[in-house]
Order: structure tokens, then C-alpha cells, then sequence
């Protein structure tokens, strides 16, 4: 029979026990779980995704970078949630190679929502998603306001109007070129992998601002990457998790 532990070594194991019971309850993922996460752009968020799946460790196989079939949020989920039919309908054949994963856990549209709101249809687009069981990983007033949370920190700055404007920012921000071009992306990209937990801190407490304030949403500026950052972090090994 194995000696107990003094008092103050199992006063440490039972505080570490409830903070790992807490953390798993507030877990947004399972360890291994399996991705499907689809982009309204065609480069820059994917690059962004698949740097930051090598970041996590998370196998290729477990998280699918696929670019929306239209820059239209509502076609995005759609696509998403044709690809989750797809994959269903070739399990049951048993036609998938023995790397795949059986099924997605976690399926995502990556999308942004500037022309939604300008044209009104913004809530169609939430009312889709949740028909789909789709997860919404939204920006306002799009992707390039994630990414200058890296770089900038918190901010809710009012000038950044639509797309345009917050891509000039994130040029300013970076102090070189930026773009969607894929050279360029890729160039710039792992300047923002490097710090992508820090961004996740500013993107929620820029949620929490948001939200004191009451303000409609969605918020501008404001995102929703986060969420879906965190679920990522989530579902990699304990040991590779940086939040």
C-alpha cells in the first residue's frame, strides 16, 4: 500500500485536480476532436489555419481548410454543411481512408460581416447557421480586425468603416506590405501565428467592452475568431496548449 502524501503536497494535487476539472468544463473542445472549418477567403485564412493547426500539432486530417464556394457568408455554410453530408455518406460506405475521421465535431464557417450588414441580410446569415449546426467564427468588419489584434492589442477604434479600412490598418500595424496575395500572406502570416494567444486574450476582452456597452450586434470592430481559436487550442494534447 502506497505511503499518503503529506497535507500540502495533496492540498496541491486537489487544487490542481479542480482546476483541470474546471478547465474541462469550460472546455469548448475535446481533446482529438475532428475539424471542419470553412473560409469565406480563399487565402489569408487559410494560411492562417493551417499555420496554426502546425502550431497546435493537430494532425492535417483533423481540421480541413476549405474555401467557400462564393464570398457570401450564406454559401459558406452551405458548403460546410454539404462537405458534412459528404463525409457522412462516406463513412457509411466505408469509403474513407483509415485517417480520416469517422465524423466532424466541430464545424465552422470562417466569414466575414461587412457586406451582410451593409445589405441587410446578417441575420438570415445567423438563422442559416444554426438551421446548418454550423459555428459562426465572425469578424466585423472582417478577418483583417483578428489579425490586427495581434499586432495592435485591444483596441475598438472607430475608423475601421469596412474591409478596406482594416486591411490599411493591418498594413500600418505591420509597417510592410500586406495583402491577400498568397505570397505575401504567406510572407506576412507567421508574424500574427506568433502571437495568436495574446489575440485571443484581446478579442475577448473586446467582446467584454461590447457587451458593457450594450452595443448591437455585431459589434464593429469586434470577432468571433477567437471561439474558434480556443476550441482548437482545446483539442490539441494538454502538453502543445498555450491557453
Amino acid at each position: 500500500m502506497s505511503a499518503e502524501l503529506p497535507w500540502w503536497q495533496a492540498a496541491k494535487a486537489q487544487s490542481l485536480a479542480r482546476r483541470a476539472a474546471a478547465a474541462a468544463a469550460n472546455a469548448t473542445a475535446k481533446p482529438g476532436d475532428a475539424f471542419l472549418i470553412v473560409t469565406e477567403g480563399e487565402v489569408t485564412e487559410p494560411v492562417y489555419f493551417e499555420l496554426l493547426r502546425s502550431d497546435l500539432q493537430l494532425p492535417a486530417v483533423r481540421i480541413r481548410v476549405e474555401p467557400g464556394k462564393a464570398s457570401d457568408p450564406r454559401h459558406v455554410i452551405e458548403s460546410a454543411a454539404t462537405e458534412v453530408k459528404v463525409h457522412a455518406r462516406l463513412a457509411k460506405k466505408g469509403l474513407l481512408s483509415h485517417t480520416e475521421p469517422l465524423r466532424f465535431e466541430q464545424v465552422w464557417a470562417v466569414v466575414d460581416t461587412d457586406v451582410a450588414v451593409r445589405q441587410g441580410f446578417w441575420n438570415e446569415v445567423e438563422s442559416l447557421a444554426a438551421a446548418r449546426k454550423v459555428k459562426l467564427a465572425h469578424s466585423t468588419p472582417c478577418f483583417e480586425f483578428w489579425l490586427l489584434l495581434h499586432i495592435q492589442g485591444q483596441t475598438t477604434r472607430s475608423d475601421l468603416v469596412n474591409g478596406d479600412a482594416a486591411k490599411s490598418a493591418v498594413k500600418h500595424a505591420l509597417g510592410r506590405d500586406y495583402s491577400t496575395d498568397e505570397n505575401v500572406a504567406r510572407a506576412v502570416m507567421p508574424t500574427f501565428i506568433a502571437k495568436w494567444p495574446e489575440a485571443v486574450v484581446h478579442a475577448e476582452r473586446v467582446r467584454a467592452y461590447h457587451r458593457d456597452a450594450n452595443t448591437p450586434p455585431p459589434a464593429n470592430p469586434s470577432t468571433e475568431i477567437c471561439a474558434l481559436v480556443r476550441a482548437l487550442n482545446d483539442s490539441a494534447p494538454v502538453h502543445l496548449r498555450k491557453l
